[in-house]
């Protein structure tokens, strides 16, 4: 079968190399996170608040988000170190203190072999190229006859 005959499917062939480069993966972990809750006086949960977290002596934060709807935020230290937490309301409500972890967290798993991550377009290569080729065939027969 030559591409030739089929310029759409070389087209996809060739456009489909350039499209892994944006396949977003993702890999669960479990490990030894610091979570951290933060609530005002009446319990209340500091609640979508922005954060940052700094490592000792660095000016660019480690992490830097929100807090989740429970008032919490949650990190995987690289290493031990003193953590400083700046978390500070619009309002201009927040704190800023400093926690000390004694070792990185511990991730668990490992992510995905390349084989398991691009078996779908595998497949779906593989069932296009099928029905171009009975198409083909198909086609072949019908001319012969």
């Amino acid at each position: 079968m030559k591409l030739a005959r089929f310029p759409a499917l070389a087209a996809l062939l060739i456009s489909a190399s350039g499209s892994l480069a944006h396949d977003l993966q993702y890999s669960v972990d479990s490990g030894q996170a610091v979570v951290i809750r933060m609530f005002y006086l009446n319990n209340t949960p500091f609640t979508f608040e922005g954060y940052e977290i700094y490592r000792e002596g660095e000016k660019l934060p480690y992490q830097v988000g929100r807090s989740d709807s429970q008032g919490r935020i949650a990190f995987l230290p690289d290493r031990a170190a003193e953590w400083r937490i700046k978390a500070i309301s619009e309002d201009g409500h927040g704190l800023d203190f400093t926690i000390r972890t004694d070792a990185a967290a511990v991730l668990s798993g490992a992510e995905k072999p390349f084989y398991e991550r691009y078996a779908r377009i595998g497949v779906g290569v593989a069932v296009i190229l099928g029905l171009f080729g009975f198409l083909s065939l198909y086609i072949k027969r019908k001319r012969s006859s």
